[in-house]
């Protein structure tokens, strides 16, 4: 995906239908190419002290600048999370903006836990003989990681085009 045109925004607001004691709860609006999702900021301001307009707390007491503090360093932090994946040149949704923010990196799947996976939930399923050739394409697939990448494991964002022609040439080798 063409990286540069891609529209990106970030919005700030309260939701209303949240209330709890006369404070509201503080989301952020991520936007990408006309999709959106929001992602709970976890603070919480009173509605007369909260600029819709701005997208910001409104006053100058010590707690509505540590707010505005606070709403400024979670902005950067998800334009950093843009950023980093326009850079790495991957498909940018806001959901996956979102769950970088939120620490769910999905470089934690590995191509390993993927078969594993698959291999336990299919055993009762398929026949012993298709199994077998599962095992066996594991059983390859860890060789190949452990020459190519001296690694027991490869986590499935690193899987390429290039990935997948040095395995069948690896393939072709043994």
């Amino acid at each position: 995906m063409n990286t540069s045109s891609n529209s990106f925004g970030v919005a700030f607001f309260v939701k209303r239908g949240k209330e709890k004691d006369g404070m509201f709860p503080i989301y952020a609006r991520i936007s990408v190419n006309s999709k959106r999702v929001e992602i709970s900021v976890k603070r919480w301001v009173a509605e007369n002290n909260w600029h819709s307009g701005r997208g910001k707390a409104k006053g100058t007491k010590d707690e509505i600048v540590k707010l505005n503090n606070y709403l400024e360093k979670f902005r950067s932090k998800i334009v950093e999370c843009y950023q980093e994946l326009v850079i790495q040149r991957k498909t940018i949704t806001p959901e996956l903006i979102k769950n970088l923010v939120n620490g769910k990196d999905e470089s934690s799947n590995t191509l390993v836990m993927l078969m594993d996976f698959h291999n336990i939930h299919q055993k009762n399923l398929l026949e012993w003989g298709t199994m077998k050739n599962y095992y066996t394409t594991q059983k390859y697939v860890k060789d190949f990681v452990k020459k190519q990448y001296r690694s027991t494991d490869i986590p499935l964002s690193d899987i390429s085009y290039k990935f997948i022609t040095e395995f069948e040439f690896f393939l072709r080798n043994l």
